[in-house]
């Protein structure tokens, strides 16, 4: 019995939150929509209610990607995201990307450093002047994992910037 509860004690003991996990959330104000974002997902609520989801694939050498069934359903190929391998947006230098005429701007500043390891951002999602997403804690979650070496500052923007992207390509197409 003493050798049971010392193991349960030191499981409970080991099992607290890795410094790695996280979550942040952004609004899409012209759905009235929430995103909120876990290492591995991405959760679409409209008040109460969930309406959609993305999964993410972390573990690619070529960046963050969202799949289904064992299958990609959004990625960035060649500066156009696709989805199931098919070009559905082209990627413009500066964070913008482009659905046919409707081009979404990502901006990302105030960078700072949260819970020592987490790359934080603000977060504004344009369509030409018009503020669509907002997000005050935009973050890069699977950066942690990347330690040795450690990303780039280039490498964590662009894990945010996908996520952000997969939603838009999401909103924009449906699942």
């Amino acid at each position: 019995m003493v050798k049971w509860l010392v193991g349960v004690v030191a499981l409970v003991a080991l099992a607290r939150p890795a410094e790695a996990c996280g979550f942040w959330t952004m609004h899409d104000d012209e759905k009235n929509r929430d995103v909120g974002y876990l290492i591995n997902s991405a959760s679409i609520s409209s008040g109460d209610r969930r309406i959609g989801a993305i999964y993410f694939d972390e573990d690619t050498k070529t960046g963050l990607r969202s799949a289904k069934d064992h299958k990609i359903v959004f990625d960035v190929r060649k500066g156009k995201l696709t989805k199931y391998g098919k070009p559905i947006a082209t990627i413009g230098a500066g964070g913008s990307v482009a659905f046919g005429k409707r081009v979404y701007t990502i901006e990302l500043s105030n960078p700072r450093i949260e819970q020592s390891v987490l790359p934080v951002w603000d977060l504004t999602v344009k369509r030409g002047d018009k503020v669509i997403i907002t997000s005050t804690q935009a973050s890069a979650l699977c950066a942690p994992m990347h330690r040795d070496p450690p990303w780039t500052d280039d490498q964590t923007q662009d894990e945010v910037r996908r996520r952000v992207m997969y939603y838009l390509a999401w909103r924009e197409t449906g699942s």
